[in-house]
């Protein structure tokens, strides 16, 4: 994981580098104002684009999960919660016409850790395949915030030395929001939240009936790249 989030690093380095040395100039138009002056105004290409982007940063899995006795979902003793993991994803989809939506399919991939009285119990290794849809607001600025919800699908595996393994997944829905910035006509770069809840998964015991867990949500502050062509 570590050495994927450097690779996901040096990416965005190489294309923040590139987009400064080469950045494609930006339309400037005229605006005159009530005095008769006139000053420069960026206006960017928002026509429908097709985009591509390499996003990363940090995730809090929650979770409940601990040991049972037997075949049951009672738990004895509880694990900690997950710590906070690094994650790597690729977005991929369209801007529509005019600039104010966008549409995209998001894979995203983290792994955490639980432990038991300071001892590392499990491990949690969870994939989360995203249709998102994202309203923006002040198409064709430089900056620009944004909103939006998504759904999708997820799934996880989970193991421990002495526990077994267990696996869940099944159907999520959520809701993101950040800021991006337009570096030049193609690319732009943004940081933002995103919250995904899993649906009617309840907790359940692991195949060696030693623990039961449930994945309940998934939490994620991310930044990223994007290449519009």
């Amino acid at each position: 994981m570590i050495n994927k989030t450097l690779i996901i690093s040096a990416l965005t380095s190489l294309l923040l580098s590139t987009s400064a040395q080469a950045a494609e100039p930006f339309v400037l138009q005229p605006v005159t104002d009530n005095n008769n002056t006139t000053t420069p105004l960026v206006k960017f290409d928002d026509s429908t684009h097709y985009f591509i982007g390499l996003t990363g940063g940090s995730s809090n899995i929650s979770m409940t999960a601990g040991t049972v006795n037997g075949n049951n979902t009672t738990l004895i003793n509880r694990f900690s919660s997950p710590d906070a993991a690094r994650f790597v994803g690729v977005d991929l989809g369209f801007y529509t016409a005019g600039g104010s939506g966008r549409i995209y399919y998001s894979w995203q991939k983290m792994s955490a850790q639980s432990d038991f009285d300071g001892i590392k119990a499990i491990e949690t290794d969870v994939t989360l395949h995203l249709l998102n849809a994202d309203y923006i607001f002040r198409a064709g600025q430089a900056i620009n915030p944004f909103i939006g919800a998504h759904l999708g699908y997820m799934t996880a595996d989970l193991k421990g030395q002495d526990y077994g393994s267990h696996s869940q997944s099944g159907q999520v829905l959520g809701v993101q929001a950040g800021v991006a910035w337009r570096i030049s006509n193609h690319i732009s770069a943004e940081m933002g939240l995103r919250v995904t809840a899993t649906q009617g998964e309840d907790i359940k015991p692991w195949s060696s009936n030693k623990v039961a867990s449930q994945i309940k949500s998934v939490s994620t502050g991310y930044a990223s790249v994007n290449y519009r062509f």
